[in-house]
């Protein structure tokens, strides 16, 4: 039997994967839901934006970073090292798992600027999902939660870590305790529906977060699908999450003295 989804999701070289491994499944995937990244604000002082006119942006971002503290240009620095290192282990992984590049073809990928808007909520109705995978989005309101169940997969074993960048808590309280997946319906809170999988990562510790993120992605790549059919099938039984006092994160709850105490001991 071929059940029909619809994939909520952002234009990322692991939701192509994602996407690719639900339709090996043998999942009916009709349709895919690309959220926009919101443009970059730009300034909005006179004279950064006459001289970004006048030697373009490639300039004035490197006389910036003249101008930036040491100790920020060099943690942002290994920063980039360490995500590009960890860019080779996703790519590598997803070679290794026989996924091909890009979307699936025949499915219908829709950018959107917000999964929440009334337009987009019509068009995932109008696919008649029975589930909507859900994958790296922001938070989904009623209105889309209302249309068929929703699967999300988060990286940490909940309720530990909910919320955003996980993986960078688990590496600054140094907790590889809770470094893993879950894989849960969703609700309306952040992070607190019941639980339909959950497996550790295995990974050697102390990691990076760039690290334990790809290491993560490839393991929703590997189990997602078979939990979505599972769970189609009556084959799973969603149970709530263990209490706890599980802490939500914010991008912004992550501050430079964090960084810096995570990365900056690191060599560039």
């Amino acid at each position: 039997m071929s059940h029909r989804v619809v994939l909520l999701t952002n234009r990322s070289r692991g939701a192509m994967a994602l996407a690719r491994a639900v339709v090996a499944e043998g999942l009916d995937l009709r349709m895919i839901v690309v959220g926009r990244e919101p443009a970059p604000e730009k300034s909005k002082r006179l004279i950064p934006r006459m001289l970004r006119a006048l030697i373009g942006d490639t300039l004035v971002n490197r006389i910036g970073a003249l101008r930036q503290d040491p100790a920020l240009t060099h943690v942002m620095r290994v920063e980039r090292r360490l995500f590009a290192e960890a860019d080779i282990v996703l790519e590598g992984g997803i070679n290794a798992c026989g996924v091909l590049p890009g979307w699936p073809p025949g499915v219908t990928v829709t950018e959107v600027n917000s999964m929440n808007d009334a337009g987009t909520v019509a068009d995932i109705r109008s696919a008649s999902p029975a589930a909507l995978v859900v994958f790296g989005t922001g938070i989904l309101k009623r209105t889309v939660l209302e249309i068929a169940p929703a699967i999300n997969a988060h990286t940490s074993l909940l309720p530990q870590y909910r919320g955003t960048r996980s993986e960078f808590w688990q590496c600054r309280r140094n907790d590889p305790a809770h470094v893993g997946i879950t894989i849960h319906l969703v609700d309306e809170g952040v992070d607190t529906g019941r639980v339909l999988y959950q497996r550790p990562t295995t990974t050697p510790w102390p990691t990076t977060p760039f690290h334990l993120r790809s290491l993560n992605t490839l393991e929703v790549i590997r189990h997602m699908p078979g939990v979505v059919r599972a769970f189609l099938e009556r084959r799973l039984t969603p149970f709530a999450q263990p209490e706890g006092p599980g802490t939500t994160y914010r991008n912004r709850d992550i501050t430079f003295a964090d960084r810096q105490a995570l990365f900056g001991h690191l060599e560039a």
